[in-house]
C-alpha cells in the first residue's frame, strides 16, 4: 500500500490551516483542496481526518493565545516538518536504506498525533528550543518535496465552495 507518510499529513494539515486563516474560504474548501492533492500522490486521505487535524491546530493556536503570530507559527512547524524529525535530527528524504517520501503500508498518521506534535513544537519554539524557518522562507517556494509545493502552491478558486 501507499499511505500517506505521518510528517507529510503533518505538514499538509498545517498548511491547510495556514490557507484557511489567510484565505475568505471556508475550512471544507481548504481541506477539499489539500485532500484531492494528497490523494494524488498516495491512497486518498480521509478528508474528514484532514479536517480534524486542521481544527485541532487552530484550537491549539486559540489556546496559545497566538493571535496574529498563528500564521508564522504554523509557517514555522511546516518549516520544521519538512526539514527535521520530531527529535530536532535533520529529514534524511532518500538514503541507503530508505525513502521519507515513500508512502507507509499502513495508515500512521492520526489527528489527535498531528496534534501532539504541533502542541510540543509550539511549547518548545516558543522557549527557544526548536528551529524556525529562516527569514524568506515561503512554503509555496520550498524544493524539499515539489510534488507536495505544487499541491500548496495551487489556488482555489471561491466558486468551488458553491
Amino acid at each position: 500500500m501507499n499511505f500517506c507518510p505521518e510528517w507529510i499529513f503533518d505538514v499538509t494539515a498545517s498548511a491547510a490551516a495556514r490557507e484557511f486563516l489567510q484565505s475568505p474560504l471556508g475550512l471544507d474548501t481548504t481541506v477539499n483542496k489539500f485532500q484531492q492533492g494528497l490523494s494524488s500522490l498516495y491512497n486518498p486521505v480521509d478528508v474528514a481526518q484532514l479536517a480534524e487535524a486542521c481544527e485541532q491546530l487552530l484550537l491549539v493556536l486559540n489556546d496559545a493565545d497566538a493571535g496574529e503570530e498563528a500564521v508564522i507559527f504554523i509557517e514555522n512547524f511546516c518549516y520544521f516538518r519538512l526539514n527535521f524529525e520530531m527529535n530536532k535530527a535533520p529529514r534524511k528524504l532518500s538514503g541507503l536504506f530508505g525513502n521519507d517520501l515513500k508512502g507507509t503500508k499502513t495508515i500512521e498518521y492520526k489527528s489527535d498525533n498531528t496534534r501532539k506534535r504541533f502542541k510540543a513544537y509550539l511549547f518548545a519554539m516558543r522557549n527557544g528550543g526548536m528551529p524556525k524557518a529562516p527569514a524568506g522562507w515561503n512554503l509555496e517556494n520550498d524544493t524539499t518535496v515539489p510534488a507536495l509545493t505544487e499541491v500548496i502552491a495551487k489556488k482555489v478558486n471561491i466558486l468551488d465552495s458553491l
